[in-house]
């Protein structure tokens, strides 16, 4: 079937990252179509209200990286002294005990695992860092939002990152969208 010039594209936009990744927004002179693997959806241009575009950090990634950092220095903070404070004892409980059975011997063993643990926990600290090094990037790479206003329902299209190819096809989306309003 053969298009005419008034059915063909006016602009379209892939989405390569986020959520969307895969699909396609294609602006007809009468339409909006949102194409992927699965699906297919066409939005009449005179349903559509209002289109709005706008960037924003992820601020949960950020606060939740800032968390983890604090969490880390803590875990820096207290394994030395832990690990010193379990050893002493266990030192201690096992030469004011020369038993090697009972009771005393449990408490030298838990006093050991103790310090063990206490050892562990920088490595554990450099893996939350690591984390919150992860969050903090994509929480500042943040995310590009086309909303389409359709009456009482709004309708987001993201991509991650800052998107100027989706700004741009929001401009021309809200050119066509006053031009067919007049």
């Amino acid at each position: 079937m053969a298009m005419s010039n008034a059915e063909a594209p006016i602009t379209t936009h892939d989405f390569r990252h986020g959520p969307l990744r895969g699909t396609h927004l294609t602006l007809f002179p009468h339409s909006l179509l949102h194409r992927g693997g699965k699906f297919l959806e066409t939005i009449p241009m005179h349903g559509i209200a209002a289109v709005r575009v706008a960037f924003a950090r992820d601020e949960s990634k950020l606060g939740w990286g800032a968390a983890l950092v604090v969490i880390s220095l803590i875990l820096f903070a207290i394994s030395g002294p832990m690990a010193t404070l379990a050893g002493a004892a266990a030192k201690d409980v096992a030469t004011q005990v020369n038993s090697t059975q009972g009771v005393a011997s449990a408490v030298v063993s838990v006093f050991l695992s103790l310090q063990s643990f206490a050892h562990a926990l920088p490595a554990v600290a450099v893996a939350l860092l690591l984390w919150s090094a992860a969050l903090f990037a994509l929480g500042w790479y943040g995310m590009t939002t086309l909303t389409l206003t359709l009456g009482a329902v709004e309708r987001d299209y993201a991509e991650r990152g800052r998107s100027a190819l989706l700004y741009q096809f929001a401009e021309v989306a809200s050119e066509r969208l006053l031009a067919a309003g007049r």
